[in-house]
């Protein structure tokens, strides 16, 4: 077999018992959150028909799909990201349910991206949905969320940056400017390509008024929200729709202001965000030691109606696992260990090997993990390895001791070591490492 074939494929990676810690030890939280909020928990297929998942992903992550034919001769693709799925899912299981409805996932996604710091074609994500209001106490409750979750990680000085998409879309549509165009204007504005923004509106036939409104929107940004809202109401005044979404952005960030959450806006009238199917509040979130956005979602009207779902209003976030994880490390976030005892169980020679996974069995029945010295070692190379691999206790099974109907309980700590009845080793073992506050 070539060497290369042993390498994991690009952008792809073996996450070792270090790194799944971490990857759950986030998860954990973020199950908790979803509990606390009242988000159930739904899984949905890795792969999906590409058609759904393309459909209004925007045309940079279209790009970037992971997409093939499968046996059936079907095209499908893995999946991008998780709203998609969610939105299928809310069709065909539920859509009769009673409103709203939150829904939590959490998964691996893939993207074909150029692989770099904290960007992998195989990353996590924790997803939460809000489906059935369009009122600001929704968009409320997600930004609520978001700010909980990376606050209970410890995470600090983050930013949200924000802004509501409908105030650009409602600009393009007053212009007669068609979706798929102003999708095209919405790309080069999440990649902060400003000048290509107002060549694509000139291109596609805007007058000289709409492009100074998109240059003056462009430069409207700071973490003010009252001169904000000011400078946007002025800058869009001709436009009806953006007044209308620049009222429903106000209602939001007045409510959370009412609650005294202190959240960090950094308002930005001239972000967008690559997906296409954003239609109101959109934001990301961004801690000074990283210059990508460790979380991000956005208020999303109309994906499921261009489904064929019906009308239904929905919000949701996702936060990027492993990018948390990196922005944790930056910020000198220690993760706590697992706390537990680690118990190698030595039988002194091969004929007493059935009493040792006796012993191991009822230290397992008692919820202690406990290993079995499977190597054939001496007993000085099996406490020795056991001492490398950061085994607690060693319990040694000799003939004299079984005969005694005990075994030797060794405190690998403290080098010390006791006789104890094999019924006794839970309670014996439990209050060892009670004494020492493991």
């Amino acid at each position: 077999m070539r060497h290369e074939t042993l390498q994991t494929v690009r952008g792809m990676r073996d996450l070792m018992p270090e790194d799944v810690w971490k990857l759950r030890f986030v998860e954990s939280n973020a199950r908790r959150l979803a509990e606390l909020y009242g988000y159930e928990e739904v899984i949905t297929p890795i792969i999906e028909h590409y058609e759904l998942l393309a459909a209004k992903i925007g045309e940079e992550t279209r790009k970037r799909m992971y997409v093939f034919v499968d046996l059936g001769g079907r095209k499908v693709a893995l999946r991008p990201e998780f709203t998609a799925s969610i939105a299928r899912l809310f069709i065909t299981k539920l859509a009769a349910a009673p409103k709203p409805i939150r829904l939590f996932s959490f998964g691996s996604l893939y993207r074909y991206d150029e692989p770099q710091l904290g960007r992998y074609r195989e990353f996590w994500q924790a997803n939460y949905e809000l489906i059935g209001s369009s009122k600001p106490e929704a968009d409320a409750e997600i930004l609520c969320l978001t700010n909980d979750f990376l606050k209970n990680l410890g995470l600090r000085n983050y930013i949200i940056k924000i802004n509501h998409i409908g105030i650009l879309r409602g600009i393009l549509s007053h212009e007669g400017i068609p979706e798929d165009k102003q999708n095209a204007i919405m790309q080069a504005l999440d990649k902060r390509n400003w000048s290509e923004a107002i060549s694509l509106a000139k291109s596609f036939g805007v007058n000289n008024e709409c492009l100074e409104t998109l240059e003056k929107l462009i430069g409207i940004r700071g973490y003010e929200k009252a001169s904000f809202i000011k400078e946007v109401s002025d800058a869009v005044k001709a436009y009806p729709e953006a007044i209308s979404a620049l009222e429903n952005f106000r209602e939001t960030l007045e409510l959370l202001e009412r609650t005294s959450l202190k959240i960090q806006f950094y308002f930005e009238a001239g972000f967008a965000r690559g997906l296409e199917y954003y239609t109101g509040i959109i934001f990301e979130t961004y801690v000074p030691e990283l210059d990508i956005a460790i979380c991000g979602g956005g208020r999303y009207d109309r994906l499921i109606e261009s489904f064929g779902g019906g009308m239904v209003p929905a919000i949701g976030v996702a936060f990027g696992v492993d990018r948390i994880i990196l922005a944790m490390e930056k910020q000198g976030i220690s993760l706590p260990k697992p706390q537990r005892e680690r118990v190698l169980v030595i039988p002194t020679n091969s004929k007493l090997l059935p009493e040792a996974i006796k012993a191991s069995n009822v230290l397992r029945e008692n919820g202690i993990s406990s290993e079995v010295e499977v190597m054939g070692r001496s007993l000085s190379r099996a406490l020795s390895d056991g001492s490398r691999r950061g085994v607690t206790y060693a319990i040694i099974i000799g003939p004299r001791e079984i005969s005694e109907g005990k075994v030797i309980l060794r405190d690998m700590r403290e080098k010390i070591q006791e006789k104890v009845k094999i019924e006794d080793l839970p309670v014996k073992i439990r209050s060892k490492s009670s004494f020492k506050g493991g």
